[in-house]
């Protein structure tokens, strides 16, 4: 069975479906807790915006200081030089090419 949809007014905000009469009741309403909102809202994505560039600044140190590095491969977070070096060789790849690199 088939379920009808409810016909949209055409007044109506398509993106947050309420109207325009329910959007001023609204500002009339609640003027103060929608500005509080509008500014947690805003210190929000200041906060988002410190804590990415944190775990950059600490990603980035983590990729450079030998002793992260060392307890990151001791932990097997990360595999030696030599073995990334030699997987392809281990997985089938060798120093004879492809057929796709030998057809022009």
């Amino acid at each position: 069975m088939i379920e009808q949809q409810p016909e949209h007014n055409s007044e109506q905000n398509p993106f947050l479906g309420i109207s325009p009469q329910l959007t001023e009741h609204l500002k009339q309403e609640m003027w103060t807790e929608l500005n509080e909102l509008g500014e947690v809202q805003h210190v929000m994505h200041q906060l988002e915006g410190k804590a990415h560039r944190r775990v950059r600044k600490v990603q980035k140190h983590m990729m450079h200081c030998g002793e992260c590095l060392s307890e990151q491969i001791n932990s097997g977070m990360l595999i030696e030089l030599p073995d990334y070096w030699s997987m392809h060789e281990n997985a089938g790849g060798g120093r004879y090419p492809k057929l796709h690199y030998q057809v022009n």
